[in-house]
């Protein structure tokens, strides 16, 4: 059983409120970027690139279980740039299955890699242009 990884846009008015109350900010976010559980290989993927963003680690931790955690807009616009620079295909070119598969990975299908990094770069994009945050948002698969 893995964790499933969903990121939402929030204002920074509404991460410092979710900084007092975890569950309040878990219950108004709208899912923006639904990475499942091939965040995994998507990360995979960010690492292998050299790209500085840690989907896992990146964000304030909200809550005990790290399952919540808040990204300021200074984050979202550096995580936006850097994916940018990168571009998603570029990212999906380093699908590597065999590797993957070697270190514990689910290596996923490669279109399906790619539409998820391109909706991860979309989402970052978006909401960096509109100069908000996110909420990192895991749960049980």
């Amino acid at each position: 059983m893995g964790t499933r990884m969903a990121f939402a846009a929030a204002t920074s008015m509404e991460l410092d409120h979710g900084v007092a109350d975890p569950e309040w900010l878990r219950g108004s976010v709208r899912v923006g970027c639904d990475l499942g559980a091939r965040w995994v290989a998507v990360q995979y993927l960010l690492d292998a690139a050299g790209v500085p963003v840690d989907l896992r680690v990146d964000g304030d931790p909200l809550d005990a279980g790290q399952t919540l955690a808040a990204w300021y807009p200074e984050l979202v616009a550096e995580v936006a740039a850097a994916l940018s620079s990168v571009g998603a295909e570029a990212l999906a070119e380093l699908h590597d299955p065999i590797r993957m598969a070697d270190e514990g990975i689910d290596p996923a299908d490669a279109a399906v890699l790619l539409a998820s990094l391109r909706a991860l770069t979309r989402f970052f994009t978006e909401i960096a242009d509109r100069g908000v945050g996110a909420v990192m948002l895991l749960r049980a698969a």
